[in-house]
């Protein structure tokens, strides 16, 4: 008997896996509570439990688990390890004095588009956390942006894995539509994500590309559609440009810094 599927999934770790969701969905739940969420029998969330309590990802307190204070330094290590993680903070910040929406950079991993810095404040709820993020890149500025500089070979692998599900009733929904947006935010730059993830939100999207030819993610802006006329795009899409030159100017110059001997140009 294998625990593994057709698709090469381990089983035993997706169990455990999706019992770290239910507690971050639940923010804490007891055994019983686990078990009904999951339809597991008790003695194997148990088992689950425990395992993941001897390697620091759960707590018990009281009869009721919690999520181990380890995932924050996982977190915080994703983001650090980033080798443009002190700039990408620096222009996020800049941003958010600047602009009056919200600010986050955000990359695309596993054909998925997920935030690494910000301040968007729907980010760190439980729901955000297991619903939202990481997005679809066809329902988001940020996606659009990024996978508009890739090849198309790898547009289509991303697609073959993840479909193009409908969001919202503004979602792009077919592959021609979807490479015709592409084709607009290569012409003029950027994204826009006109209320295709989450109803009634605007977004604008540039992406940010590395010295060596690479794309490091995106910059973005967001906020209520309602608050997005004309004017206010213009404003956030300047914005937004200046913002990503000086990230990309800054990256370059730490390149070059580091390798005195070679133009930025020579790994593109």
């Amino acid at each position: 008997m294998t625990d593994h599927e057709s698709s090469g999934v381990l089983q035993t770790t997706a169990i455990s896996l999706r019992l770290v969701d239910v507690l971050l969905e639940r923010e804490g739940a007891s055994l019983t509570e686990l078990a009904e969420a999951t339809g597991l029998a008790k003695s194997t969330v148990y088992s689950h439990l425990t395992t993941l309590a001897e390697y620091g990802y759960v707590v018990s307190d009281a009869n009721r688990y919690q999520l181990g204070a380890k995932f924050c330094h996982l977190g915080d290590y994703v983001r650090t390890r980033k080798e443009y993680y002190q700039i990408a903070e620096e222009v996020v910040g800049w941003l958010a004095d600047e602009s009056t929406m919200e600010v986050d950079f955000a990359v695309e991993e596993h054909g998925r588009v997920i935030s690494l810095y910000g301040n968007l404040e729907f980010a760190n709820t439980p729901r955000f956390l297991i619903d939202g993020s990481p997005f679809h890149v066809h329902t988001t500025a940020s996606g659009k942006a990024i996978v508009a500089e890739y090849p198309e070979s790898r547009i289509h692998e991303i697609l073959d894995r993840w479909g193009l599900p409908a969001a919202t009733d503004e979602s792009i929904t077919t592959e021609d539509a979807f490479f015709a947006e592409l084709e607009r935010v290569r012409e003029q730059g950027y994204a826009e994500n006109r209320g295709e993830a989450v109803e009634g939100f605007w977004a604008v999207g540039k992406a940010v590309k590395s010295p060596r030819g690479g794309v490091y993610g995106s910059l973005n802006l967001s906020g209520p559609e309602y608050f997005a006329d004309a004017d206010t795009k213009a404003t956030q899409v300047d914005l937004l440009e200046r913002a990503a030159a000086d990230f990309e100017r800054k990256m370059a110059d730490r390149y070059r810094s580091s390798r005195p001997d070679r133009d930025v140009t020579e790994d593109s």
